[in-house]
């Protein structure tokens, strides 16, 4: 798992994080970098090589076999390759859950939600679900999600697929 910082600079790194899977795959193996605040990097290779199980790894969704990998834990966000919503909530309810997890009052968290709507282009979106939006639509509702706390280091799985210009 990736443990919380203590004394480092990095907002996240990997030393040696190796990943195999109970049938023996091989995801990852000696991956070693940092990340420090304000940097952008972008993790680049064929389909299977192992992207997704590092951001799984950072965000504590697996466990790494191998290495360490450390995180500041007090602001992460993370979209995933699909918009990953709660088809019952509405757009306006789907990007105010974090906030609501976090039980940050409702009124706060009704204008974080409002800021991040805006922020992605969905104002006058808010009250549909996500079967009447576009795929595009969904993934910047998504993404508005995991804007509404602000967080220190974003964690992006191929969330720019689906996305209109």
């Amino acid at each position: 798992m990736c443990n919380t910082h203590e004394n480092s600079s990095a907002l996240l790194s990997f030393e040696n994080v190796s990943m195999t899977f109970d049938d023996g795959t091989k995801a990852l193996e000696n991956v070693s970098f940092a990340i420090n605040a304000g940097e952008f990097i972008t993790v680049v290779g064929p389909s299977g090589c192992g992207k997704s199980t590092l951001l799984r790894i950072a965000s504590n969704l697996e466990a790494n076999t191998g290495g360490t990998c450390s995180i500041d834990r007090n602001s992460i966000g993370y979209v995933f390759q699909d918009a990953t919503l709660m088809p019952w909530r509405t757009v306006a309810h789907n990007v105010e859950l974090i906030a609501e997890l976090h039980k940050v009052p409702k009124a706060e968290r009704h204008r974080l939600r409002t800021e991040a709507i805006e922020l992605v282009g969905l104002t006058g979106f808010e009250d549909k679900y996500p079967r009447q939006l576009s795929g595009g639509m969904r993934m910047r509702a998504s993404l508005a999600r995991s804007l509404v706390m602000k967080p220190k280091v974003f964690l992006f799985d191929e969330p720019f697929g689906a996305l209109d210009e």
